[in-house]
């Protein structure tokens, strides 16, 4: 069998993997929806700021680009980023296109739809 044959095979099957153990995350957060539901109301609390910069975080986008988006200072933007990424909500990925960094949602905001709790909570 050629090399490419095999490198085929291969890549086929860590993204068969990949799915799987996705998939099996999404039912554990499912599973267990309630108490991180409540762990996410109490990070954002009454932070109507700190839920505009996470729900700007759309795609990905970089902290200039959300601060310009939602007309905030950058410090303040970047505050709440890194507290998001802390929390687990983001993460901070390369971009070699602006020579610098983006921000992006993790899977578990997909998954437990909690940008749509956000949006109603604050009126957003």
């Amino acid at each position: 069998m050629p090399e490419s044959d095999e490198l085929s095979i291969d890549i086929k099957e860590i993204r068969w993997r990949q799915e799987s153990m996705d998939g099996s995350m999404d039912l554990l957060l499912k599973a267990n929806r309630e108490a991180i539901m409540a762990d996410i109301e109490d990070f954002f609390g009454n932070s109507k700021r700190r839920a505009q910069v996470y729900l700007a975080v759309d795609g990905e986008r970089s902290v200039g680009e959300i601060a310009q988006l939602l007309n905030m200072k950058m410090p303040n933007v970047s505050s709440d980023l890194s507290k998001c990424a802390e929390e687990g909500l983001i993460e901070r990925i390369p971009d070699p296109s602006k020579g610098g960094f983006v921000w992006k949602k993790k899977r578990i905001d997909k998954v437990l739809h909690f940008s749509g709790y956000l949006r109603k909570k604050f009126g957003l």
